[in-house]
């Protein structure tokens, strides 16, 4: 397991250097401290021409003369055109598309006519069964175990909505007045972008949490319109419309630096919340999508860059219908409501904040509550509507007891069953769309409803293969070997869950050889030519 690892002490994201010296990405126009051919072209073709200027006009006298060397200089020049166009990419690029909600359930009962895109991805590339999520199997503890490869109990972000006893500060999901404050921040681990950055790669973020976010001394920069909204349901609505440019970048930039893209497409998760399984709302969205991803597969097959950029399409989790007939109120378990301090989170995983003194009470409560007790013809192997758990008692394998703000006490249903309140301080508060959603998600990653997708194509993968299932914190350092950089920090990913889906010589991935030989060749074209000047 990695040790927390915190920031220097007199670190402050108030006092990150914005000056010419702060690192900024997406400029698209700065060259890699490594391509020192292209240093050579800047700065000694200058000096080469402005020395033919005076040396034609000041030493030579002789037409035969002149004319041997401007057919000399004509050599030249056909060499250095010929050695510029011929340059390849520096590296593999990357697109990442997670399409929140898109659970492999869904997926896998969607009719085969909505599913071309995908499939046409995975005939050309890798597809797994099913990418287990981490717990609570929320939306923002799947983002932050995809950007850094850690389970919730590592990279601290406990949950969709927290709160903070000490400062009394929530998070609500990037949304709330505190989200930004450094309670939540603070202990953070570096992310995929920071990492891909710091290592030169030119980062694009649209609609992906937090990637604008300063970390230490760096900064994605990301239009205002492009970070993440998770309260604007229509907010990746033009998903398609961004593709050109994505192919354009691509084309223009990657003989300078790689390209990595990370896009976030939120209308499938909206729909299963606003309008529930099998819906047609639901069912389009699905099939909007699938023509979306295969719009971009042409696009790059038209403008030949599945040469160089990998395509991967994954998701963070599923979702699962709730049952009107289980939704319970925790209100008619509680003789006493002062006995609470706050409610954190709904339906499916809830925290339960109390005094300390009160903990033992409210546990109990809540354990032989009536309730949500079974009646009937109950087997005891079946699963209970709801489980009750000291922090301490929670199982190890969820990887989430030693996250940050946790309460003494949590509640845990059944797949499909809901518990909220009207009338204990909770957040979300009671009136919160969330609180009337036709779908959740949050429980045990083991539950099929809650697995996720990947389908990647691309150089840096096999072809038409499919593979077993992997976790979520798997994928971060699979992405980081597509583009020859390692890791931040020890993480929880297996690397023996990924390495078989990739293509062979992972190992040394590097930058493409053929580039590095013709820029050789052009240098030393380049000098065997001025030999021949004087010599």
């Amino acid at each position: 397991e990695p040790k927390k690892s915190k920031l220097p002490s007199d670190f402050s994201y108030a006092s990150v250097n914005h000056s010419n010296r702060h690192i900024r990405l997406n400029s698209g126009v700065y060259l890699p401290r490594s391509h020192h051919i292209s240093l050579f072209y800047i700065f000694c073709v200058p000096f080469f021409f402005f020395f033919v200027f005076v040396f034609q006009h000041r030493v030579l006298s002789d037409n035969k003369m002149a004319l041997h060397f401007q057919m000399n200089l004509l050599l030249v020049l056909l060499g250095l055109v010929s050695g510029a166009a011929a340059r390849d990419p520096i590296g593999q690029n990357l697109i990442v598309i997670l399409a929140d909600g898109y659970g492999a359930t869904l997926l896998n009962n969607t009719k085969q006519d909505a599913t071309f895109g995908i499939r046409h991805l995975a005939t050309h590339g890798v597809q797994v069964d099913y990418v287990t999520p981490s717990f609570p199997t929320h939306t923002w503890p799947q983002w932050m175990s995809l950007s850094t490869g850690l389970y919730t109990e590592n990279h601290g972000f406990t949950a969709d909505y927290m709160w903070d006893r000490k400062t009394n500060f929530t998070f609500e999901r990037g949304t709330g007045p505190n989200d930004t404050d450094d309670v939540w921040w603070n202990d953070a681990k570096a992310p995929l972008w920071y990492t891909a950055g710091k290592a030169g790669v030119d980062v694009h973020c649209y609609w992906f949490a937090h990637c604008h976010r300063a970390f230490y001394d760096m900064v994605v920069q990301v239009p205002e319109k492009r970070w993440a909204n998770l309260d604007d349901a229509h907010q990746t609505d033009n998903l398609r419309d961004i593709f050109p440019e994505i192919a354009n970048r691509i084309s223009k930039y990657q003989v300078y630096k790689q390209q990595m893209f990370l896009i976030r497409y939120a209308n499938i998760g909206n729909a299963q919340k606003e309008h529930g399984p099998e819906s047609d709302e639901v069912e389009q969205e699905v099939a909007k999508f699938d023509l979306y991803i295969n719009e971009l597969q042409q696009l790059l097959e038209d403008r030949g860059l599945f040469s160089s950029t990998n395509l991967v399409v994954m998701s963070d989790h599923g979702y699962t219908p709730l049952q009107k007939e289980e939704q319970f109120f925790m209100e008619q378990c509680l003789p006493d409501f002062s006995l609470v301090k706050k409610i954190v989170n709904s339906h499916s995983m809830i925290m339960v904040f109390t005094n300390p003194e009160d903990e033992g009470t409210v546990h109990y409560e809540f354990s032989v509550c009536e309730v949500w007790s079974p009646m009937g013809d109950y087997d005891e192997n079946d699963t209970p509507f709801v489980k009750t758990y000291r922090m301490s008692e929670l199982p190890d394998d969820l990887h989430w007891k030693n996250s940050r703000f946790m309460s003494g006490v949590v509640l845990i249903t059944k797949p499909g069953t809901s518990v909220v309140t009207k009338e204990l301080p909770t957040v979300p508060h009671s009136g919160d769309p969330t609180i009337d959603a036709k779908q959740a998600s949050g429980w045990e990653p083991t539950h099929d409803d809650m697995k996720g997708i990947f389908v990647a194509r691309g150089p840096a993968f096999r072809e038409n293969e499919r593979f077993g299932p992997i976790e979520i914190v798997d994928v971060y350092q699979m992405l980081l070997n597509i583009l020859s950089i390692e890791p931040a920090h020890p993480h929880n990913g297996t690397w023996g869950n990924v390495e078989h889906m990739l293509s062979e010589g992972w190992e040394n991935r590097g930058p493409t050889e053929n580039s590095s030989f013709r820029s050789s060749c052009t240098l030393l074209c380049f000098i065997s030519v001025l030999l021949r000047f004087f010599f």
